[in-house]
């Protein structure tokens, strides 16, 4: 995730409607959430260039639902990938050991009872 994948007043990751979500025509992108907030509860002023944000958004392009499911599985994919990257990394650091339900163990040994 770089930058520009997050709002830059919230710092929440923008989602797939926001990344295509563009409510002044300086093209300062913000999340809906903030700019609902900013319309209805502060200023109702873009935060770059301090043109008031009009009912509807500078640009705006509806998403397709194949594309959020898309979006989705990717993301969770990337997940899953960092997750087993830093088990992975962590398993490296301890040198072999690993923790497994509260014991040590070295990984390839085999440790418990009864075969």
């Amino acid at each position: 995730m770089d930058d520009n994948d997050v709002c830059p007043l919230c710092c929440e990751e923008l989602d797939i409607s926001d990344r295509q979500f563009f409510p002044c025509k300086c093209g300062y992108q913000v999340c809906m959430w903030c700019w609902h907030r900013i319309k209805e509860s502060e200023s109702g002023l873009c935060p770059a260039c301090r043109t008031p944000y009009g009912d509807d958004p500078h640009e705006f392009s509806a998403v397709d639902m194949e594309d959020v499911v898309k979006a989705n599985k990717e993301k969770a994919a990337a997940e899953k990938r960092e997750k087993e990257r830093l088990r992975q990394q962590q398993a490296a650091a301890s040198g072999g050991c690993i923790v497994i339900g509260g014991g040590a163990g070295v990984a390839g040994v085999h440790i418990g009872g009864g075969a």
